[in-house]
């Protein structure tokens, strides 16, 4: 993740912890993980998310690039979260599922075809992975100062597909928004290990 969006999370954390609500495309995702599996949560940011997969009887893994942001979920979730950078995955065939919502964005595109790698080989066979990007041309700058590298969902299904052997790749899209609250389209990728 480029520093200038780990300053922003860093410099806003709390502000942005208290602004946050579960993602509800979550349940698009936890119907397909084994019930109780361990599921990695890349870029938990306030742990929100993690939080309902817990009460939802899944075991959680949450991390967060952003020592600040890490340390608002491990409040929330009364238990450690992992400050990592995307590049630090170093598990292999551990998960059941790994979860990233509206994180991977800020991996640059240079880094993205790795970081594919890298959970294709955290997960177990047959697990799932589900991350989200906003869309737009190429990489740049929102209104808050944090880098986004923005896909079409044909770069998306490009980067998936040339960089991991995937039993199976779906795409889906939707308009919503973001913490900055303007429209958005949005992109889901879901694979499966």
């Amino acid at each position: 993740m480029p520093n200038d969006a780990l300053g922003f999370y860093a410099n806003n954390a709390a502000t942005y912890a208290a602004r946050s609500s579960v993602n509800p495309k979550l349940e698009s995702f936890l119907k397909f993980v084994r019930p109780t599996g361990l599921i990695l949560e890349l870029g938990t940011g306030s742990g929100r998310d993690a939080k309902a997969m817990l009460e939802q009887g899944f075991d959680v893994d949450p991390t967060d690039g952003s020592g600040e942001l890490a340390a608002e979920a491990s409040a929330l979730l009364q238990r450690p979260v992992r400050q990592m950078l995307f590049h630090e995955l170093e598990a292999v065939e551990r998960y059941d599922g790994i979860y990233a919502s509206a994180s991977l964005l800020h991996a640059s595109r240079a880094d993205l075809p790795d970081i594919v790698r890298r959970m294709h080989r955290a997960l177990k066979a047959g697990g799932w992975l589900w991350a989200s990007f906003k869309d737009g041309p190429g990489e740049g700058y929102d209104t808050l100062g944090r880098y986004y590298n923005y896909m079409s969902a044909d770069e998306i299904a490009r980067i998936w597909n040339d960089n991991a052997a995937w039993n199976a790749v779906s795409l889906e899209s939707w308009q919503g928004s973001g913490y900055d609250q303007k429209p958005t389209l949005w992109h889901l990728v879901m694979s499966q290990r």
